[in-house]
């Protein structure tokens, strides 16, 4: 059954549609979570998710930062209609300060731009790492949440910023190749993480509930059987002509359409979501060692 737990939640989502476009700086004393998003395959919405996700998360008065860890290809901005004046390689370059190279899209939400600059960075040197590391632990002190929108498919890039989150979600539709890519990308986060015991799932372009609860049952079923991990089903996100329009007009549908089916559905998953404990406790020193650890080995 798809979880809908969090009607409290939901109606404060409702009663709050706009937000000072600047995000507050003062923080509590919990460590920002780390979210990764994650795909066995491209064109499955994956980035559209981590938007919305993180719309969804704003309207609730949270501090946000999504991070386009699919490095070149800008998809973040683009769904968002926002042109960055900085990338993550004018930080690497010591251009600006990781705050300077943050842009803050609709609502406030902040995004740091992949731009086409770490394409072609492989090696770091000792300036460029600590640039690094001072940067996405400034973000500690601003955000109470990082949405890291990874490169799609199976790569040592996706698994190290899934080792290094607090949660991981793995985003499929009900696509037989999209299914068994995202078995594969399980698989292979199984192998770099023994010890991983859950991962959440969410269904997109399901038809219905139910087509989006038997893509969970095969998913759950073959991965607790022979892999050993649980799946968890955080929701399903119907087709939705207007969440096509909005991709098309380059708004997030939270925002273009918050009347649609499938933001009523984003709303629901960021609901879920924040209802549920971080699955890992890793704090934003680990996750920031470990992200740059592929780098520097």
């Amino acid at each position: 059954m798809i979880m809908d737990q969090a009607k409290r939640l939901r109606e404060l989502m409702m009663q709050n549609p706009g937000l000072d476009p600047q995000p507050a700086r003062q923080k509590t004393s919990m460590t920002a979570r780390v979210i990764a998003v994650a795909s066995g395959k491209g064109g499955v919405g994956k980035s559209n998710f981590s938007i919305n996700l993180a719309i969804q998360m704003r309207k609730l008065g949270k501090r946000v930062v999504v991070i386009d860890a699919d490095f070149g290809l800008a998809n973040v901005e683009i769904l968002l209609g926002v042109s960055p004046k900085h990338t993550v390689a004018d930080v690497l370059n010591g251009n600006v300060d990781m705050e300077s190279a943050l842009t803050i899209g609709p609502m406030g939400c902040m995004f740091l731009s992949g731009g086409s600059g770490m394409a072609a960075l492989t090696d770091l040197n000792d300036s460029q790492l600590s640039r690094l590391t001072d940067g996405f632990l400034r973000l500690d002190d601003m955000v109470d949440f990082i949405i890291i929108d990874t490169r799609a498919g199976i790569s040592n890039a996706v698994t190290n910023f899934i080792q290094a989150a607090s949660d991981t979600i793995v985003v499929t539709t009900p696509d037989p190749t999209a299914i068994a890519d995202a078995y594969a990308l399980i698989k292979s986060i199984k192998t770099t993480m023994p010890d991983v015991g859950v991962l959440k799932l969410v269904v997109n372009c399901a038809v219905n509930d139910a087509e989006a609860q038997d893509v969970f049952e095969k998913l759950n079923g073959v991965s607790a059987r022979f892999l050993g991990i649980k799946l968890i089903l955080l929701g399903c996100i119907p087709f939705d002509s207007y969440l096509v329009r909005a991709v098309r007009k380059q708004k997030p549908v939270s925002i273009q359409y918050p009347f649609a089916e499938s933001a009523n559905r984003y709303t629901d998953i960021c609901a879920n979501l924040l209802e549920m404990e971080a699955g890992r406790k890793n704090n934003i020193q680990n996750f920031v060692m470990k992200f740059i650890g592929r780098f520097s080995s």
